[in-house]
């Protein structure tokens, strides 16, 4: 009987631990530009999570995350910037087409925040593009190769 007990309360922990409401939505089907791009960037730099950036991400972007594998390499190679702590900003009046076709956008990021003490600005220009009927991030563009 107490051996029924044990594997009863274990089943009820294992449910109500299912079912808590602390995880956050990560359906961005339906977001706008901006908010895909602080999704994306909030998943490295704030929560050190690939798996939800890789949701943010085309196809190409995400097999490039997978390759590099740890939050800091892909801040290292793909994002080309360390944060300890970070504040995003995406400039509204920066999305605009990219290389003339509408399935594709442009907008600046700001980033403000610290590493190692340090404190730290910079920008990047992200590309997004329409992948299955909602937008991802395929593109971090360095500012020394921007067309």
């Amino acid at each position: 009987m107490a051996l029924l007990r044990v594997v009863f309360l274990a089943l009820v922990v294992t449910v109500i631990s299912a079912c808590s409401g602390d995880e956050q939505p990560d359906d961005y089907t339906s977001a706008k530009p901006a908010e895909v791009i602080s999704g994306f960037y909030k998943a490295v730099y704030e929560q050190e999570d690939l798996e939800q950036a890789k949701k943010l991400s085309s196809k190409r972007l995400a097999d490039l995350i997978t390759h590099y594998g740890a939050v800091s390499q892909v801040q290292r190679y793909v994002l080309g910037r360390y944060f300890d702590t970070v504040e995003i900003e995406v400039v509204s009046d920066s999305l605009t087409d990219y290389l003339n076709d509408s399935n594709e956008l442009r907008a600046t990021v700001i980033f403000e925040g610290t590493y190692e003490g340090d404190n730290i600005k910079d920008s990047r220009d992200v590309v997004l593009i329409q992948q299955d009927g909602s937008w991802v991030v395929d593109k971090i563009l360095d500012a020394r190769y921007r067309p």
